[in-house]
């Protein structure tokens, strides 16, 4: 890394710095994250929603127990974007780079009546 890249990479987080995770709000912003032992987690990007860190690409939820900071980008993702990134998190998993599908929820939906008590 040159001085310029150096000094550059200084300004910006200058102009952005970490803020506590408490501070986040769900607004569609994409933030970058940094845990507890000050390791940023990389080139992922997350947004918050409902109290979950989502990563955008490869889409999943951040389970990390030490998130201590965020940075926002300066962008914000579509409503749209949330909803399909959500979805893929919930129905698929990545691991070591292959992409895994997540099991069907089972629901009891036969016992319903039984549940009621009617006979």
């Amino acid at each position: 890394m040159t001085i310029d890249e150096r000094r550059e990479r200084e300004r910006l987080e200058r102009e952005n710095p970490w803020r506590p995770i408490g501070e986040a709000k769900p607004d569609g912003s994409i933030c970058e994250l940094r845990m507890n032992n000050l390791t940023e987690l990389g080139r992922h990007r997350f947004f918050l929603h409902e109290d979950r860190w989502f990563r955008i690409e490869p889409p999943g939820v951040s389970y990390h127990e030490g998130l201590v900071e965020f940075r926002p980008t300066g962008f914000t993702i579509s409503k749209d974007r949330q909803a399909s990134v959500i979805g893929r998190a919930d129905r698929f998993e990545y691991r070591d780079g292959e992409l895994y599908r997540k099991p069907k929820p089972y629901k009891l939906y036969w016992r319903a009546d039984d549940a009621k008590g009617d006979k």
